[in-house]
């Protein structure tokens, strides 16, 4: 009960804080406005202030808040281009573009650790077949390449290394894999896609051998992976419901998961903003309503077979734009899943 008090104390302080750089969110950023912020006001309450977040953040018992932020603009002009505005109570932001961070990005990225927030990204295998399928359009591009990377396998095992090596700056990967389900193959095809599942994997965890520091949370189907012990490794599973309509579905989505060896109490469930496209009526909803609030609420409710243990928003900064910089709606989400005590 302690903690819990501490925590809704914490809230308290994020929200006052907040309130207090509104009128910051929306400046262009080419017009040099210096305003006060709580850090140079108070300095000895913004360290507790820290602490306190810190320990909110390593609290097992609250539910987790995983964020994709989009980090594709290099000189940004407004704050919603700044990660470091993000709601302070974000557990892990991931970043999708990982490859050539600039030096105000890691310095963004320190900010966000000093508030205990993880900062990710994303190695995909999907992604990385599509590129090796379209690679294979261009017979010279084939040729160029040594006869070990004329196959898959071999320019899987090579780009996933490569995407790895990017990892020195960040606290954890996200490793994605929804490809095929084998059920539904030969025994020949499913030997080779056997094979191919232990390059990406046995690749990874040589990475990880030297990487003991950082954290692997796993995301996409988890269904598809043919030896599924090793998914225990993974410190959160997130399951996908972009595709889902309805929250009456949520949990048939789940059960499509839930194999013999795949891990039940660390399931993360992803779901998107709504577009900044004004014709796309349908991402980010279900039916009319948010999916991400619909999705906070039922992640709320208890179920004996497996455990919800948060939720995962794409495109969170289409949120800063959508609630004129306060990110209101992910903040609901928060608040949802983890509501202040009542004294």
């Amino acid at each position: 009960m302690k903690n819990k008090f501490k925590i809704a104390t914490l809230l308290f302080f994020a929200t006052s804080f907040t309130l207090g750089a509104c009128s910051d969110w929306t400046d262009i950023e080419g017009i040099d406005i210096k305003q006060p912020n709580i850090q140079e006001q108070n300095p000895e309450l913004y360290t507790k202030y820290l602490e306190n977040l810190c320990e909110y953040k390593k609290n097992q018992e609250h539910k987790l808040v995983y964020a994709w932020f989009d980090n594709s603009e290099k000189a940004p002009y407004n704050r919603g281009q700044h990660m470091s505005d993000l709601p302070d109570s974000i557990d892990i932001v991931i970043l999708t573009h990982s490859e050539e961070l600039v030096p105000f990005e890691r310095e963004e990225i320190k900010i966000l650790k000093d508030k205990g927030t993880k900062v990710a990204y994303a190695v995909s295998y999907d992604d990385i077949k599509a590129k090796y399928d379209e690679e294979q359009i261009t017979a010279s591009q084939i040729q160029m390449k040594e006869n070990s990377e004329n196959t898959f396998d071999g320019f899987l095992r090579e780009e996933v290394k490569k995407q790895l090596a990017y990892s020195e700056a960040f606290d954890g990967v996200i490793i994605k894999f929804n490809g095929k389900n084998p059920k539904y193959m030969t025994d020949e095809d499913r030997v080779s896609y056997e094979a191919t599942q232990e390059v990406f994997f046995n690749t990874i965890s040589e990475w990880e051998k030297e990487n003991k520091n950082k954290f692997l949370s796993f995301q996409g189907k988890p269904q598809n992976i043919i030896k599924k012990g090793q998914l225990s490794r993974f410190l959160h599973i997130i399951i996908e419901f972009y595709q889902v309509t309805d929250v009456n579905k949520f949990s048939l989505t789940i059960q499509d998961c839930l194999e013999p060896g795949v891990p039940t109490d660390r399931f993360i469930m992803a779901v998107s903003t709504p577009s900044l496209d004004s014709s796309d009526t349908t991402t980010g909803y279900l039916g009319k309503e948010l999916a991400t609030i619909e999705t906070a609420y039922w992640i709320t409710s208890i179920s004996s077979e497996y455990n919800k243990s948060g939720i995962a928003i794409d495109n969170v900064q289409n949120d800063y734009y959508q609630t004129n910089g306060t990110y209101r709606n992910v903040k609901e989400v928060i608040n949802i899943m983890n509501p202040a005590p009542i004294k």
